[in-house]
């Protein structure tokens, strides 16, 4: 997932790349040694004036070539969780293309799809799938942007995703897990418990939530989303209750985990990528910050089905 553009070599490392034009790019590359995760470089760059990625991706990537998981930019895709179509699994991908057509703001017709699925409800037994649709030029000029860099692209992925290869490292994800990103306004929340995605919920989240002086009403309102999300997670699914919310890291995180603690009966916590990856420094919360969704991309792990887009 989400669109695959060479076969998978069999390699125990991989480079993750994230490439916004608001927040700048970064790489990560990652060594998987058995159980142990080696960051073995990263990097992060300011985003070109010309939209030309080239130079800059370039001096990050180095003399790294090894196969390389990217990550499509905010607002270049759209994710719908719709009824899983009953027809044949060959046919499904087709079908949903077909049902997403009137939810969609781009022409359905100039657009890529690709499907993954989640558990089946326990409640009516409703069996949903997620849908990703993002624009064909989207997808052709984020790969040619790589590609002009020498290095063999192997998949674009979306930041939900790469956060879910990042909570599934974490040892809470046994007992179950809801995984936190603030970007700005918006917040992404993924689910997951024993490896298994559940749940993605995208948040819109009120101003004044990145001043020094947190509003406690943005905060109010992420923890009452968060709530809502623990709640579908545990009736639709009948699932023990979540107890470990973790927040990814952000120059804000201690701040932005006191408050949430205040509005949650629940263990909050902050990400400390540390802890989970060998390093060769000690990376600051900024900096895990800058590149977290390259690490995410780069965790791509090789039980992930690749669906044709």
């Amino acid at each position: 997932m989400i669109w695959p553009f060479s076969k998978r070599a069999s390699r125990d490392s991989r480079i993750g790349i994230a490439l916004d034009p608001l927040r700048g790019g970064s790489v990560a590359v990652i060594e998987r040694l058995g159980s142990r995760l080696r960051l073995r470089h990263r990097g992060t760059c300011a985003a070109p004036a010309d939209g030309d990625w080239h130079s800059g991706l370039s001096a990050l990537l180095g003399e790294h070539h090894e196969p390389l998981n990217a990550v499509a930019s905010d607002g270049t895709y759209q994710l719908l969780l719709v009824d899983r179509p009953n027809v044949p699994d060959a046919e499904i991908a087709a079908a949903v293309r077909w049902k997403i057509r009137e939810f969609m703001t781009t022409e359905v017709d100039d657009s890529v799809v690709d499907i993954f699925d989640v558990p089946p409800q326990a409640r009516g037994s409703r069996n949903m799938v997620y849908a990703v649709a993002s624009q064909s030029e989207s997808v052709k000029q984020l790969a040619h942007q790589i590609r002009g860099c020498g290095v063999p692209l192997e998949s674009i992925d979306i930041a939900e995703l790469c956060m879910r290869n990042i909570a599934t490292q974490l040892e809470q994800d046994r007992f179950g897990i809801a995984f936190l990103l603030i970007r700005g306004h918006q917040g992404l929340l993924t689910v997951t418990r024993d490896k298994i995605l559940y749940v993605i919920r995208q948040m819109e989240i009120p101003s004044g939530i990145d001043d020094a002086a947190l509003s406690g009403e943005a905060m109010s309102g992420v923890a009452l989303e968060l709530q809502r999300s623990l709640d579908y997670f545990e009736s639709h699914y009948d699932q023990r209750p979540i107890r470990d919310v973790v927040l990814a890291p952000s120059a804000d995180g201690i701040s932005h985990c006191a408050a949430l603690a205040e509005e949650l009966a629940v263990n909050v916590s902050l990400l400390d990528l540390n802890e989970i990856l060998e390093t060769p420094d000690q990376l600051t919360p900024q900096e895990q910050s800058d590149c977290l969704l390259a690490i995410g991309a780069a965790l791509r792990g090789p039980d992930i089905v690749e669906l044709a887009a």
